[in-house]
């Protein structure tokens, strides 16, 4: 090796902005989150499996004892969350205004969130349980009642 090789000096020796924001690492970062999101809105491949709830039933071994049960329990957890959620956004109100914090205000609406998704959840799996229909949209649970005979209003 050459001397000269060894004692390079060039301009990126004292300025090269693109190594001290370690571009190529930027551009795989911006890549993968880039890919992340286009694929939440790439159309998801249709269902391995078309089955009615019955048959779902007689291939889980559910009788009707242990679905009122589920039903009842999912419920319970729809409602619990939604009162978790309520409150959880009543104290981050309190945060705010009470010892002026956003960033716990931030943070509780964040949670609430969570619990009301939660509360969702339950409560469109006991809207599926009660009408024994798989597959329900979200008209469906927004209207309360399947509306597979009738068309949409």
């Amino acid at each position: 090796m050459a001397i000269r090789d060894v004692f390079k000096i060039s301009r990126k020796t004292f300025f090269n902005p693109s190594a001290w924001l370690d571009m190529d690492a930027l551009r795989e970062y911006n890549s993968t989150i880039f890919d992340s999101i286009r694929g939440l809105f790439t159309a998801v491949p249709g269902e391995a499996r078309k089955e009615t709830f019955a048959e779902a039933m007689k291939r889980q071994k559910v009788t009707d004892a242990q679905l009122k049960e589920t039903e009842n329990a999912y419920f319970i957890y729809s409602i619990a969350f939604l009162v978790l959620g309520i409150l959880m956004l009543i104290f981050g109100f309190y945060l705010l205004f009470g010892h002026h914090t956003f960033h716990g205000w931030i943070l509780a609406l964040a949670s609430a969130a969570f619990l009301f998704a939660q509360s969702f959840r339950f409560s469109f799996w006991h809207f599926q349980i009660k009408f024994r229909k798989l597959g329900c949209t979200f008209e469906e649970w927004k209207r309360g009642k399947p509306f597979d005979k009738e068309p949409m209003a």
